[in-house]
């Protein structure tokens, strides 16, 4: 590899005296570079948002979920619930109902999931409901449950009146309005009696591998299922996973088009030095070291390029990122400011690719070159 490197090292310096060759070289290296650094800015941004996104699920959504395997009623569930609190000392537990029902004021009335909790004191509707009924902060509601009870007048939905204490923010990725009451109440509503659906858990210092830990304590239970965040919230999380992949090939083919000014270049370069390719293959220099020559030369100049936007991408993330230069609206996001977050095995990735893709773009000149004969290299000299 001595010879190669230092045939490949002289003809990088020897280009600066070809001026359309280090014109076109130099095009090769900035369109790389710029390549580099859109990737890479991008992929900052849409880690900042989408690490935004995660934050608030893990502040405002449940980390696990223990409910029945089948039905709606989850079977013992204060022992369950002893079982949890005893194996994990450190985990939130909190008992739940869910169910439809229809919210009224003196304005309108609309369908809601009301959802009871042993960890709510108050009454609190989320934004969404709040808009639908016109009401402010505060407000008195009737909400109807599609139970029935049997009265001197015939079978009539169960109503109970509620007063709101305050107005919350929806929940992550939900559609319709929510009202969160307090758990006896929402017994008393959906079933009539003190059943539980599900065990609500959280733990602050692992939220994504509590599913995992619930699932080992509970390990031969089959009437229950345990849901992890993963699970919980599989739809949204997809949905992020496949705008990362969409975006990284969207962005990605600038660094296909400056792979291919770059295989330009490199057979550009052969062009140039055929004539001392011609003699080293008379002395004695193989075709497979010339094939390597020209793989280094295309290596280094995509190597400049990809280290060097990399190093340029990280920084405007950074000092973007750092100064919140790009403000966003109030109410409408949870930042303030256009989040940028890089992670180190994202820029890696982009760098190997602008690599993968340099080595690709020289080894079809560098093989053409290769099988090149000595004669023809000499004949017009």
């Amino acid at each position: 590899m001595r010879a190669e490197l230092h045939l490949a090292r002289r003809y990088l310096i020897g280009i600066r005296r070809r001026t359309h060759v280090a014109t076109v070289t130099l095009i090769s290296l900035v369109g790389l570079g710029l390549g580099v650094v859109a990737l890479v800015v991008t992929l900052a941004l849409l880690e900042g948002f989408q690490s935004s996104i995660r934050r608030d699920l893990v502040e405002r959504s449940m980390h696990a979920q223990v409910r029945p395997a089948s039905g709606r009623v989850l079977i013992e569930a204060d022992q369950l619930a002893s079982l949890l609190h005893d194996s994990l000392p450190n985990v939130e537990i909190v008992r739940s109902v869910r169910g439809n029902c229809l919210v009224a004021s003196t304005i309108d009335a609309v369908p809601a999931q009301l959802v009871g909790r042993s960890d709510v004191e108050s009454v609190m509707a989320d934004q969404v409901l709040a808009a639908r009924l016109g009401i402010g902060a505060t407000g008195v509601v009737d909400v109807i449950s599609p139970r029935r009870r049997l009265t001197p007048l015939g079978p009539v939905p169960v109503r109970a009146r509620v007063d709101i204490k305050e107005v919350g923010v929806a929940e992550p990725g939900a559609e319709g309005g929510v009202l969160r009451v307090p758990l006896e109440v929402a017994q008393r509503i959906i079933w009539g009696s003190a059943e539980v659906e599900a065990l609500d858990l959280k733990d602050s210092s692992e939220p994504w591998k509590l599913g995992d830990r619930v699932r080992r304590v509970l390990d031969g239970r089959e009437d229950v299922d345990v849901l992890g965040m993963d699970e919980l919230n599989r739809p949204l999380l997809l949905a992020l996973a496949l705008e990362r992949i969409l975006i990284f090939v969207a962005v990605g083919l600038i660094l296909v088009v400056a792979a291919l000014n770059l295989l330009c270049n490199v057979a550009m370069v052969a062009a140039e030095k055929r004539l001392d390719l011609a003699v080293l293959t008379s002395l004695g220099l193989e075709p497979v070291r010339i094939r390597r020559l020209f793989l280094l030369l295309g290596l280094g100049i995509g190597a400049a390029g990809a280290f060097g936007g990399a190093a340029v991408g990280v920084a405007t993330a950074w000092i973007l990122d750092a100064t919140g230069a790009l403000p966003l609206p109030r109410g409408v996001f949870v930042v303030s400011s256009v989040p940028f977050s890089v992670d180190p095995m994202m820029v890696a990735k982009v760098v190997g690719l602008a690599l993968i893709l340099s080595a690709v773009a020289s080894w079809l000149p560098s093989r053409v070159v290769a099988r090149r004969e000595p004669a023809e290299g000499l004949r017009y000299e």
